[in-house]
């Protein structure tokens, strides 16, 4: 559908250095990354809006490196929603029709599916400044999509929504996504988004790419420290192979693996919501199994991080802020807490 070959992008202080992305058609493709690492760089040189360096944007096994942004029939929906304020919901929607040569009669039928589909029947003649954030994001969507592109380009599209707005446009986004079948790529910092919307991606690094692939991949398997970091996995350590069994270094721990250790592998990583709390009384079992003193408890809202020190070790972990009352926990407590040998992921 979509293919960035060896692409790369110089700019007085920043560069994108040898972009290689395939996405499929009818992808939801998600870019993650760092503040300024270059995402919204990227979109914007898909899009035309700043020109590549060198290397090939193929679309549709065509070559659209240097051809004109109103050729690509590809859109943008940029975070603050770029809606024109002089011009109410049906001339914004209708806005790019002109420049891309599209007949009256199919925009038009065009636009009662979207309007209708969108649910925006009610607000067709009012402005920007009196919509609500999330209906400006449809509003925005129905610009975008009123033209058929190929591709649709979203740059933190949740950013500006309150949390109400936020998960009801979500959900909305994934039901468009499945019932137009467009093909999209989103930028995003927001992991719980990325993970419901995207079933492919990539995070970048410094105008680099450091994985790309099946999103749950990356999340679970991520191939080095600054993707596990950034993905939020914990408990990253080095580790050291004895035996062909996983040791953490420096210390008289050993982990059990669902898999074999590389020999080239180093570290190791517990998502910290992988770590259970094991009552006294429970039949859980797990391979990884620990006694352990808490040493701190810092609530994150609903949930609590929990640091738990085992042999001068201490393990992160996650848990429901009900444990509290639950399992009377509280620092200085000697606990029992495991993971299964399926949790720990080495690179």
């Amino acid at each position: 559908m979509i293919h960035l070959k060896n692409i790369n992008l110089t700019l007085p202080s920043f560069a994108l250095k040898d972009i290689n992305l395939h996405i499929q058609k009818n992808d939801f493709f998600s870019i993650i990354g760092p503040t300024g690492s270059g995402k919204s760089l990227l979109l914007e040189g898909i899009m035309g809006l700043i020109p590549f360096s060198s290397g090939n944007l193929i679309l549709e096994k065509k070559d659209i490196t240097t051809l004109a942004v109103e050729k690509r029939n590809i859109a943008i929906v940029y975070q603050d929603f770029a809606l024109f304020p002089h011009l109410n919901v049906s001339q914004n929607i209708f806005y790019g029709v002109p420049y891309h040569k599209i007949p009256k009669q199919t925009a038009q039928k065009k636009f009662d599916s979207l309007v209708s589909t969108l649910g925006l029947e009610k607000i067709t003649k009012r402005f920007p400044t009196n919509l609500s954030g999330g209906e400006k994001q449809r509003v925005a969507l129905a610009r975008s999509l009123i033209i058929n592109p190929n591709v649709l380009l979203l740059d933190e599209p949740f950013s500006a929504l309150d949390p109400v707005f936020h998960e009801e446009a979500k959900l909305f986004l994934k039901k468009i996504h499945e019932e137009l079948g467009i093909t999209i790529i989103m930028v995003s910092h927001n992991f719980s988004d990325v993970l419901y919307l995207a079933n492919k991606g990539a995070v970048i690094k410094n105008g680099s790419v450091m994985q790309k692939g099946e999103i749950i991949s990356i999340f679970e398997h991520p191939n080095s420290k600054f993707t596990a970091a950034f993905v939020g996995m914990k408990n990253i350590h080095p580790i050291c192979i004895q035996n062909g069994k996983l040791a953490i270094k420096n210390n008289n721990i050993r982990i059990i693996t669902s898999h074999k250790p590389s020999k080239t592998d180093n570290t190791m990583g517990i998502r910290p919501e992988e770590i259970s709390l094991i009552a006294s009384s429970s039949s859980y079992t797990v391979k990884n199994r620990f006694h352990g003193k808490i040493k701190s408890i810092t609530s994150n809202g609903i949930f609590l991080l929990v640091h738990l020190q085992t042999q001068n070790f201490q393990f992160e972990a996650i848990w429901p802020r009900s444990y509290l009352r639950d399992h009377n926990l509280d620092i200085g407590k000697i606990v029992t807490f495991g993971f299964h040998a399926e949790s720990v992921h080495t690179f």
